[in-house]
């Protein structure tokens, strides 16, 4: 079994330890971590944690995902265009379907208004699962390091905002990371017998008419 496979198993076995053992409250350094962030105001991160809370929702990041597949089928990326889309995909129906079994309460104070259940965080679900699927298809070191940063700021933020413990979010980039790698990793064995297909020359020079 894979790391990535692994990955996800213990985020679900984390939900379920939230849930039967802790009772839906705050696990480790949450609540620490929560009071840290309750003192930590400036008009910079404010501003920051703001903008991400509106654009990592579900919707914006829909759009972004059907964009980049329009693009990738246009140029006959099925491969990866398919990737992409189911890993969102799944990653959607796993936080909403952990989100119903863990029922964990979000903390009291937030700050911006957030339905639903705490655990995992969706915005830090989608997040991972889009920036490590476009790391994915890009295949760069420096797209990768955007992806880790991309991904770390968006968990910050939903500490930062209050609607979220510490532990939803490290669970929710863990969650839409491993799944985007495991979708990525399946289709391209299906498809290509086990090799995985470099398809970065699509973005990098599509100028170029390859072989």
């Amino acid at each position: 079994m894979s790391a990535a496979s692994l990955a996800i198993l213990f985020v679900i076995a984390s939900g379920v330890a939230i849930r039967f053992v802790a009772a839906g409250g705050a696990i480790g350094p949450d609540q620490s971590w929560h009071d840290l962030m309750a003192t930590l105001r400036t008009q910079f991160a404010d501003s920051l944690a703001r903008v991400l809370n509106a654009v990592g929702g579900t919707l914006d990041v829909t759009t972004v995902v059907v964009v980049l597949a329009i693009v990738l089928l246009a140029r006959r990326e099925w491969r990866v265009g398919v990737s992409l889309v189911a890993s969102i995909l799944i990653s959607l129906i796993a936080f909403n379907a952990l989100k119903a079994v863990v029922g964990r309460a979000r903390p009291l104070d937030a700050l911006v208004a957030a339905g639903g259940d705490s655990f995992p965080s969706g915005h830090s679900t989608m997040a991972a699962a889009l920036a490590v699927g476009i790391a994915l298809i890009v295949r760069r070191v420096w797209v990768w390091v955007l992806a880790i940063v991309w991904g770390v700021l968006m968990a910050w933020s939903r500490t930062y905002l209050l609607v979220h413990w510490l532990s939803d979010t490290v669970a929710g980039v863990v969650l839409g990371a491993s799944i985007s790698v495991v979708v990525f990793w399946s289709v391209h064995r299906i498809s290509r017998g086990g090799r995985m297909e470099r398809p970065a020359h699509s973005f990098e020079h599509a100028g170029h008419s390859g072989p």
